[in-house]
């Protein structure tokens, strides 16, 4: 037992995590330490997972907001944006770039975000659908889309991380842009039902198959890529969406029918706007 634990502490040195001490069922003290090696082994191989689990999601969530932040950025410089609508830009740019500085510090320690309880704040719903809409603007117009936008115009303060709702907002939308039929209708509404604040992004495009609903959250999961006009993707926007929103306690549906696909999640209201027991 002995020389097979020092061939797996090389093991785990060169960085294989798979190998397992074989007698960690004994009753004795080289039993425990067996154990205790396979417990170790682990702990490494979770680590490692969630070191590549980072290193992809941060590539994935860098990679979005940039091009239609350069894009304004450009359009501004070149004159295709007007004079009078470059201060609306400016204010987008600026608020994309606050935001992706804040993300970037929390993906930092993403093992932290998935393991301990978040520091949950009140904010405005209202005005992160309409910050993730309007990031949304160049991807949309691109597929020529109409917008039908069912915002209330008073605030609505729920209880999360903002800039991570946010985040699920936009890669949903993202989604759902990619998917949709050229010249269709893109959905983005908010209803307060039953104390709860449900956001809903709905696309018109090809039915997803009921066999492959469950799939879609899983990372690294690409529907047919006959139906997306994004062949670059690595499917992480909807697994980031699920793990953003289990850390929330939160809860995210979709339902496919006769074209009309619809992801809806929900979020807890301020305590102050909760229903009262």
């Amino acid at each position: 037992p002995i020389r097979e634990m020092v061939q797996a502490t090389r093991a785990y040195a060169a960085g294989n995590f798979d190998v397992r001490m074989q007698d960690a069922d004994r009753g004795d003290e080289i039993g425990e330490l067996a154990a205790g090696f396979n417990n170790m082994a682990d702990s490494l191989a979770e680590t490692e997972r969630q070191r590549r689990e980072f290193i992809a999601n941060i590539s994935h969530e860098l990679k979005p907001p940039m091009p239609s932040t350069a894009g304004y950025t450009d359009g501004i410089l070149d004159g295709t944006i007007p004079p009078e609508k470059e201060r609306k830009y400016l204010q987008i740019i600026s608020d994309e770039s606050r935001r992706l500085s804040r993300l970037v510090r929390r993906m930092l320690d993403i093992s932290q975000i998935q393991s301990q309880e978040m520091k949950k704040e009140d904010f405005d719903l209202c005005e992160s659908m309409r910050l993730a809409l309007l990031s949304m603007e160049q991807k949309i117009t691109d597929r020529e889309l109409d917008v039908e936008a069912d915002i209330p115009e008073e605030p609505v303060m729920v209880e999360g991380v903002n800039d991570l709702i946010t985040q699920v907002i936009y890669n949903l939308l993202e989604n759902a842009t990619k998917f949709a039929r050229a010249g269709s209708t893109l959905y983005l509404g908010l209803a307060v039902t039953n104390g709860r604040a449900v956001v809903s992004v709905r696309n018109e495009g090809d039915t997803i198959p009921a066999e492959e609903i469950p799939l879609l959250f899983e990372r690294f999961h690409k529907s047919d890529k006959s139906r997306s006009e994004d062949k670059d993707g690595v499917g992480l926007g909807l697994y980031i969406v699920k793990t953003i929103l289990e850390q929330h306690h939160e809860h995210i549906a979709v339902t496919s029918e006769n074209g009309l696909t619809t992801f809806a999640f929900t979020l807890s209201l301020a305590n102050s706007l909760a229903p009262q027991p």
